[in-house]
């Protein structure tokens, strides 16, 4: 068996998920797949790229590590990732994928696959093999009335391995990494006008899932470590230079002084002038 089936844009242009290319793999030794980061094949540099064993063998290659996966397994990769996998040469994997696009597909994911491949083991794989065949089913011969079919097929599938799948890989938490580069870079340049949603696109993320990784990382959300970057570098102008309380606030990204002294007494607990009297004296 070989069999690759190509479906047609949807009309609907916001499904959560659609697939793109559907097909399987049986009886072929000879699949194997070595794709570079950022490869525009199939349009893998925008879609994901989900994989299914049904039975036999193969391996998946990521991080200089070698995963052999059997029935009941399988392995996502996100937009971009760098993908590298093969049947196993002497009992070749029973395989089915799909590549698909759709809105805020992170959150649905949770993040997986975004920085490195999500391999996992399905505890209940029947149900998915199910849905799987029915999508094949339909790609099949595929009508424009079978678009929503199609998508809520797609769904359902993608939920049931969402929330019934364990990882089988150690995760390397690069999203941390991609967290505290942007925090560094926005804390060099905090008197400049930032918004989450840039902050989010620095780090190559959604704004969802920008916002709950920061807080999980920093145990505060964005603004708020936007607006302490501002305020340490305020502390250290009130401490070093005869500049306004006016001044200052401009100069560290706050656009009413009024709005700088708020902040400041709440969160420091005296106002900038104490502040600076506290730390003048004697110098």
């Amino acid at each position: 068996m070989r069999e690759h089936i190509f479906l047609p844009k949807p009309l609907f242009p916001r499904h959560v998920c659609f697939p793109d290319f559907i097909g399987g793999y049986r009886d072929f030794p000879e699949h194997s797949v070595n794709r570079s980061y950022r490869t525009t094949e199939f349009n893998l540099d925008r879609f994901y790229n989900l994989h299914i064993v049904l039975d036999g063998k193969g391996c998946v290659f990521t991080e200089g590590k070698r995963y052999e996966l059997a029935g009941g397994q399988g392995f996502l990769y996100g937009p971009g990732l760098r993908q590298s996998y093969r049947s196993d040469p002497y009992e070749p994997w029973n395989i089915r994928w799909v590549h698909f696009f759709g809105e805020r597909l992170e959150e649905l994911f949770d993040g997986k696959g975004i920085d490195e491949p999500w391999l996992f083991s399905i505890a209940d794989m029947p149900p998915v093999e199910a849905l799987m065949d029915k999508l094949l089913v339909l790609g099949r011969s595929y009508r424009i009335e079978d678009e929503f079919r199609v998508a809520s097929t797609l769904y359902e599938m993608l939920t049931q391995l969402q929330f019934g799948a364990d990882r089988l890989n150690e995760p390397i938490n690069l999203a941390a990494d991609k967290i505290r580069a942007v925090a560094n870079y926005v804390r060099s340049r905090s008197s400049e006008p930032f918004s989450i949603e840039q902050a989010a696109a620095l780090a190559g993320y959604s704004t969802h899932y920008f916002s709950r990784k920061f807080g999980q990382t920093f145990g505060m959300s964005f603004p708020d470590f936007l607006l302490e970057s501002r305020l340490i570098q305020a502390k250290r102008l009130l401490a070093s230079t005869s500049l306004t309380v006016k001044q200052i606030a401009f100069e560290t990204g706050f656009s009413q002084a009024s709005y700088f002294s708020s902040c400041f007494r709440r969160l420091v607990g005296m106002t900038p002038q104490q502040f600076r009297s506290m730390h003048t004296q004697g110098v």
